[in-house]
């Protein structure tokens, strides 16, 4: 059975004992490690302590673009104090414009300090995009992308910010076959689940067949390219 990586997942969002039967089912279905990523202060000792139990999960630890209009006062402290006692990823980070009410300077502002952090302490990012493709690009201009590496999750931008992105030097994940999925090369794919990693196999079905490759070789692409932005985040 070949060895998967899911990019993207939330297993804090279950219930504690689903939580585990999900990554037992995701052991089960080949899937070997799974990045899960936290939303905001209130899911951050979750996620920590899934990492702690189980090897197979990298945490990343960030404020979600809906939560950082009613973020706590001293959350950005407080997030470079919990990384700096772990080589954990940052993220769900980025910039959600979708809802009509979105802080957008709050959401920037995060970000940018976010990207910073990330820089500083030589994390990978996981960002989160939806309708500010523009703002997105411009941000990762100006602050640079982290050396360290970083990723958009469920892509959903068209090909031409697929292949600007990638010039940037970031990997993009799919849950599903999109539009702009033929213009993302092969060292830059990612798959996610973006829920239960046990469904990752189907998902990598679904992508090999739109892009006219074998589910294996899909899988091991992402595999490899996801070890190489997650490869030195550990518990």
């Amino acid at each position: 059975m070949p060895l998967l990586f899911d990019a993207h997942c939330h297993l804090q969002a279950l219930a504690a004992d689903g939580a585990g039967s999900a990554i037992a089912r995701a052991r089960a279905s080949g899937v070997a490690r799974m990045a899960c990523c936290a939303t905001g202060e209130a899911d951050w000792a979750a996620v920590q302590a899934l990492a702690g139990a189980h090897p197979e999960v990298v945490p990343l630890f960030g404020l979600h673009p809906w939560k950082a209009a009613g973020a706590r006062p001293g959350w950005e402290a407080r997030l470079e104090d919990l990384l700096a006692l772990s080589p954990a990823g940052l993220g769900e980070c980025g910039l959600d414009f979708s809802r009509r009410t979105a802080d957008r300077e709050a959401q920037v502002a995060a970000l940018r300090l976010q990207l910073r952090l990330a820089g500083r302490l030589d994390r990978p990012v996981a960002l989160h995009c939806v309708r500010a493709w523009g703002p997105l690009l411009g941000l990762l201009r100006e602050a640079g992308v982290p050396s360290a590496g970083a990723m958009v999750h469920a892509f959903s931008g068209s090909a031409e910010t697929a292949r600007e992105l990638q010039d940037l030097g970031l990997f993009l994940s799919f849950t599903r076959p999109g539009p702009a999925l033929g213009a993302v090369r092969e060292d830059r794919l990612l798959v996610e689940s973006d829920g239960d990693p046990s469904e990752l196999p189907r998902r990598i079905a679904d992508l090999a067949t739109a892009r006219g490759v074998s589910a294996a070789a899909l899988g091991e692409a992402a595999r490899r390219n996801a070890e190489r932005l997650f490869g030195r985040t550990r518990p």
